[in-house]
């Protein structure tokens, strides 16, 4: 009877261990530490090497808009997306309201962990006001996560 018992034991654990260990699945890709404003200002940037930006949370006409992030993804990313309008500016005469998007493939970003470094250049022309920028990561598994933030395009004080 024991001998009877023990295929069977066996054959049990074995389906429980193969259902129990079945591919989990992948958790969508995480955006942090999202950066969005004014260009690096090289001239002025500190001692120590490190990045500057001069005005978080702020762009200016006829210069370059800064965006980056951290982005850590469980499968291979396949996209980012940058998206930038404004839903809420009346251009002025001689204004457009200017609306960015860009699909980005570069091998640079097509890893597991990847830094998001663009800087766009913002139209001289480009209707002053608030904007809104999104960064939609899409990876392999098909899995997408979106980060929002906001910048107000302002004319630069001299």
């Amino acid at each position: 009877m024991k001998t009877i018992f023990k295929p069977i034991f066996f054959s049990l654990l074995a389906a429980i261990l193969f259902i129990s260990c079945s591919e989990d699945e992948i958790q969508p890709p995480v955006i942090s530490n999202l950066e969005v404003g004014a260009a690096h200002d090289e001239e002025h940037s500190d001692e120590g090497g490190e990045d500057e930006h001069a005005d978080e949370g702020i762009a200016h006409p006829g210069e370059s808009l800064h965006i980056g992030a951290d982005i850590l993804a469980f499968a291979r990313i396949e996209t980012i997306t940058i998206d930038i309008h404004s839903d809420e500016i009346t251009p002025g005469e001689g204004e457009v309201a200017w609306e960015f998007e860009q699909v980005y493939t570069d091998a640079r970003y097509q890893v597991l962990n990847a830094e998001l470094h663009e800087d766009i250049a913002v139209p001289a022309n480009a209707a002053l006001g608030e904007y809104h920028v999104y960064v939609i990561v899409t990876d392999e598994a098909g899995n997408s996560t979106t980060a929002e933030a906001h910048f107000d395009m302002v004319v630069e004080e001299e």
